[in-house]
């Protein structure tokens, strides 16, 4: 976190919990959080003399509302503010720097709503409240995590946030995600965006992350190749395109013009399979797998995925015609 974004961003967390200081302590208790008996005291110091005050105050207007005519007495006696919640005050200033990005997306969660659907009427958005508040939580917050280029920015659905994604990466996988339910693959967009979610999340899940792209890949690539096979799997799929490689077709060309071998789809397959270097536990090769390993594992799994939705390896046609034949 750069030094100059943690005053604001500590200010931002302040007015946000104070919208609601009843869900701020429910981030203390999210983030197991305990409040020092040195905040509390003040807290109760500070409520008694605020109380004594308020009573002294009720007291002189209840005085000259007494000494003036029956008919002009009226109004209400000033009412002063309480004091601030020591849960939002701890939240914002009392905890230490790399605690402050958990209480910004359990503040995101806890009080912001999912941006409406497309089909709802926009004066309906405008008069929702939620909405509304969302939009005065996430503007201020979205322009201070620009302006410090912070690694973070709020995820799509306002209710968190996410490590900020190269924007060429987040293309191809919007790329993918609309390829595989156009075609049909809902299950592989799904696990796209369960793999995306788990990598840039504050507390990443690589390995998740990692389950997640296989099974992407998997949701379009086994019904496309092993369709009778009662048990799957992307292993499978990969020997399955090297044994009968003959029988397929790249839409890449070779050298001569004619349509190219699986070879360098395979190859994504055989990095993307073998890679997973925490599939099994208790063995000598089991290896956590690192943020910049999913991250890899994203990439192929998206490029595959975009691949094989748009059939760019498909049955030649003598094997296309002894597949129908069969049939």
């Amino acid at each position: 976190m750069p030094e100059s974004l943690e005053p604001a961003l500590r200010t931002w967390i302040e007015e946000t919990a104070a919208r609601n200081p009843g869900e701020a302590a429910h981030v203390m208790v999210r983030l197991d959080l305990v409040l020092p008996q040195a905040d509390v005291d003040a807290y109760v110091r500070e409520q008694r003399r605020r109380d004594r005050e308020q009573a002294r105050l009720d007291a002189r207007w209840e005085a000259e509302q007494a000494a003036r005519p029956e008919g002009t007495r009226g109004g209400r006696p000033p009412v002063l503010p309480e004091p601030a919640d020591p849960c939002v005050l701890y939240l914002a200033w009392g905890t230490e720097r790399e605690v402050l990005w958990d209480v910004v997306d359990a503040l995101l969660f806890l009080l912001c709503t999912e941006p409406p659907a497309p089909e709802k009427q926009p004066v309906v958005t405008w008069l929702s409240g939620r909405t509304r508040r969302t939009k005065r939580i996430v503007e201020p917050l979205n322009r201070l995590l620009v302006e410090s280029r912070s690694v973070y920015e709020v995820a799509p659905d306002r209710r968190g946030l996410q490590r900020r994604m190269e924007a060429g990466l987040s293309e191809a996988l919007n790329t993918a995600a609309n390829a595989a339910e156009t075609s049909g693959y809902l299950a592989a967009r799904r696990s796209l965006d369960r793999a995306r979610d788990k990598l840039m999340a504050v507390h990443s899940d690589p390995s998740g992350a990692y389950v997640d792209a296989i099974r992407a890949v998997e949701a379009v690539a086994c019904p496309m190749f092993l369709p009778r096979d009662p048990l799957p799997t992307l292993g499978k799929v990969r020997d399955h395109l090297r044994n009968a490689d003959a029988k397929y077709a790249y839409v890449l060309t070779d050298k001569s013009g004619k349509p190219g071998d699986t070879r360098g789809v395979v190859a994504m397959l055989t990095d993307l399979w073998e890679g997973h270097s925490d599939r099994h536990a208790g063995g000598p090769r089991e290896v956590p797998v690192t943020q910049e390993a999913a991250e890899a594992a994203l990439t192929i799994a998206t490029a595959l995925v975009t691949l094989l939705s748009k059939r760019a390896v498909r049955l030649r046609p003598a094997a296309a015609t002894r597949h129908r034949e069969a049939r």
